[in-house]
């Protein structure tokens, strides 16, 4: 750590930065600029006559960062870009493509020309445009329409790199207006704080302007103020790392700096934060009239043109001649021209793809086998159910000591609580398999909130079972971005309500770069957290909001309701390519109890249980809910009404198909359910039964012989007060009552 963590100016003057490259190389950097120059140049005509759609963003004027920046780079090193991001793809792409030669580089600039137009030859195939523009297999992680969305995921990077060994560094890129967002300051007081600091640069483009907000020094009298203070890199201070501010016009000054910080993180695991000043030469977007600066202004920093700064010291070094020089910028004008032919010759992606790469693909395989395993195990697991059902005689089935010993000696398998099916799963997958990291708030020494990673921390260690800082954002994001990196995280967020913070990361980065990066990439992250009523612990810590996140495309939600089916589930997600939202609820971690073998087994992913066998009703519930629902079975029965009781398990995917041969067997269908009533998941699955289409071709509204009956969380927040809670959600009274109505 150094003595002095203060912003320091990097001197920038010609007699400050000696010369140490090649004429090959810094020709090159000028090259790549000219190149960065006049694609955006291009990119802005095409924008105006509507060749190119959608926002665009763009970079001429700090062309200096990104060519000097990752000039420091060696192969095997990442960067995460922002929605600014073209010149960072440029400049990547030239630095991979040296080996390849005139041919590699032009390919690399028709694809970035492509992507801008939507074509189907652009590195996300047109799926990320201009704001998203990635190539994940070649170390850039891509660049995100979030403003400050994607310093969690470099965080979350360098952690992979710093846990699997790699000695790779992360190059972090976003501008001034992200670092007031609470994403910047979350992620690096964890890229500072974490494993005792992780190897990464974040690199500050301080264009002076947040869209039309000046960051501090203005032109223009009205303008707003986005900060106090003009200096960012004044904030390293805050986080124990350097703070160092350089010339973003000289490529060099750049280069140097960065150079330094490279070293540092690489030797020393050890961030620092680089404040680049810059200026943009157009606009926010191309919409973007900058009424908010002077064309005086404009004009002053024109003079500065980083390609100018960079041709007046070859010249003045007598390194290169002005002939030279033009000649490298038509090579660039050249390869810009081919690169948009190119792109308007390609064909847009066919509408038949438009699915294609949302999930990674199943092994039917595998997951036959699963199936499989399972069925072998249900009858023993379903009859030693019934028995911790029956002995319990409550509706939440928890034994006495003596009660689980006797069933342990008669069966041979352990019965253990919910929660202690949860550490079984991620022990398991942590011996298993070393690239399972935990991470989360008090998930170490304390053993998690509700015990769900007790012993963990015993017995894998600080670099497996991570203790974070209550940072929401940072967690999922830095999850997002360690999986894409080589890591399998499993990340608690305490409560679900508080995943609404952590939002942004789970459906912008988790759920959709895949997709958004054309199938490039995998995001094997589980984030578990979990959600429901009982503890008399209000609207803030009691929230069922699975609905919420079950509307997201490319995210998985699991809700299992048993021990074995919680361990058994959780493995499974933990071993699965996609990235899943784990939701247990804080009632059955002690309150339920039941069989869960030692052995490694895994449950399918998209498979539901049908837990009680029936022809007069079907009810589907999950979570606590099944439990609830599984009584009310048990009275209705007595009545001489048999209902059929179905625990989807996972509510995305769905197995409609067993709920739909369910109702076609009962012709009515009861959904159970916690959560709120408006959007609801009882409405959710009602529509895929509905639509289902059988092997003859009916469908499943086809066999409804009485209105559906969706119970719900009442429409109001989670009140404290234990009487009211309880009536805030479905009763067995309710789920009984229900039945009767309809049957």
């Amino acid at each position: 750590m150094p003595k002095s963590t203060t912003a320091k100016q990097t001197k920038t003057d010609k007699a400050s930065i000696e010369i140490t490259e090649t004429k090959e190389e810094l020709l090159d950097y000028l090259r790549q600029m000219y190149e960065i120059r006049h694609f955006e140049d291009t990119v802005y005509k095409l924008l105006r006559e509507g060749t190119i759609k959608g926002a665009s963003h763009l970079y001429a004027g700090q062309e200096a960062v990104a060519v000097g920046a990752i000039a420091c780079l060696e192969e095997r090193d990442v960067i995460a870009s922002t929605h600014r991001g073209h010149g960072h793809c440029g400049a990547i792409g030239d630095f991979h493509a040296r080996k390849g030669g005139e041919a590699a580089r032009q390919e690399h600039w028709n694809k970035m020309m492509a992507e801008l137009m939507g074509k189907e030859t652009g590195y996300c195939k047109g799926r990320g445009g201009s704001m998203h523009i990635a190539d994940v297999e070649k170390g850039n992680l891509g660049s995100t329409g979030i403003v400050g969305g994607n310093i969690p995921i470099a965080t979350g990077g360098a952690l992979a790199e710093k846990l699997l060994g790699t000695g790779a560094v992360v190059l972090c890129f976003f501008g001034d207006g992200a670092t007031n967002t609470g994403a910047f300051h979350e992620a690096l007081n964890m890229g500072s704080a974490l494993l005792c600091g992780l190897p990464i640069v974040y690199i500050c483009e301080n264009n002076l302007y947040g869209m039309s907000v000046p960051f501090h020094d203005k032109s223009v009298a009205c303008a707003g103020q986005a900060s106090r203070i003009r200096d960012i890199a004044d904030r390293a201070v805050a986080y124990g790392i350097p703070g160092v501010i350089v010339d973003g016009m000289d490529v060099l000054a750049v280069k140097r700096a960065v150079k330094e910080a490279v070293d540092r993180a690489r030797t020393k695991s050890e961030p620092t934060l680089i404040e680049c000043k810059t200026y943009r030469w157009y606009g926010h977007s191309s919409s973007d009239q900058r009424a908010y600066r002077t064309r005086e202004e404009e004009a002053e920093w024109r003079k500065r043109d980083p390609i100018i700064v960079l041709r007046n010291k070859l010249l003045e070094a007598g390194i290169a001649t002005e002939e030279e020089m033009d000649a490298v910028e038509q090579m660039a004008i050249k390869t810009i021209e081919t690169a948009t032919k190119f792109a308007l010759e390609s064909p847009y992606p066919p509408v038949s793809e438009l699915f294609n790469d949302i999930y990674v693909p199943e092994d039917p395989v595998q997951k036959a086998a699963e199936i499989a395993a399972e069925r072998r195990m249900a009858p023993t697991i379903k009859q030693i159910e019934a028995e911790v059902r029956k002995l319990s005689g409550s509706t939440l089935p928890k034994l006495k000591a003596a009660d689980a010993k006797a069933l342990e000696e008669k069966y041979g398998i352990p019965i253990k609580t919910y929660a202690q099916a949860i550490v079984d799963a991620q022990a398991e997958e942590m011996r298993r398999d070393k690239r399972v990291i935990v991470m989360g708030e008090d998930v170490g020494l304390y053993g998690g909130a509700y015990a769900a990673t007790k012993g963990l921390f015993e017995e894998f260690g600080p670099e497996r079972v991570i203790d974070t800082a209550i940072s929401e954002a940072a967690i999922v994001g830095a999850a997002g971005g360690a999986a894409m990196r080589g890591l399998r995280p499993v990340a608690e967020i305490m409560y679900i309500d508080f995943l609404t913070i952590g939002s942004d990361q789970l459906i912008h980065n988790l759920a959709y770069n895949r997709y958004m990066f054309g199938g490039k990439t995998k995001v094997p992250a589980v984030i578990r957290t979990e959600g429901g009523v009982g503890r008399c612990i209000a609207a803030h810590h009691s929230e069922s909001l699975e609905a919420m996140f079950l509307h997201i495309p490319g995210l998985y939600v699991v809700m299992p309701s048993t021990p074995f089916d919680a361990k058994g589930l959780l493995k499974a997600s933990i071993r699965n390519d996609n990235p899943v939202l784990f939701i247990e609820h804080k009632v059955l971690y002690s309150g339920v109890m039941g069989p869960v073998p030692d052995e490694d087994y895994v449950l399918p992913i998209g498979v539901a249980d049908i837990k009680r066998e029936g022809s007069d009703a079907t009810v589907v519930a999950y979570s606590r809910m099944l439990h609830f629902a599984m009584d009310a079975a048990e009275r209705l029965s007595h009545e001489g009404i048999e209902v059929e009781v179905i625990d989807p398990r996972t509510l995305n995917p769905l197995d409609v198909q067993t709920i739909a041969n369910s109702v076609r067997k009962t012709g009515r269908l009861i959904t159970v359910s916690e959560g709120y009533p408006r959007c609801g998941v009882g409405p959710e699955i009602a529509r895929q039964v509905f639509e289902y289409r059988f092997e003859d071709g009916t469908l499943g509204f086809d066999y409804l012989d009485a209105q559906p009956i969706f119970l719900s969380g009442k429409d109001c927040p989670i009140p404290m007060s234990e009487p009211l809670e309880a009536a805030v959600v479905p009763t067995v009274e309710d789920i009984v009552e229900a039945v009767k109505s309809i049957v």
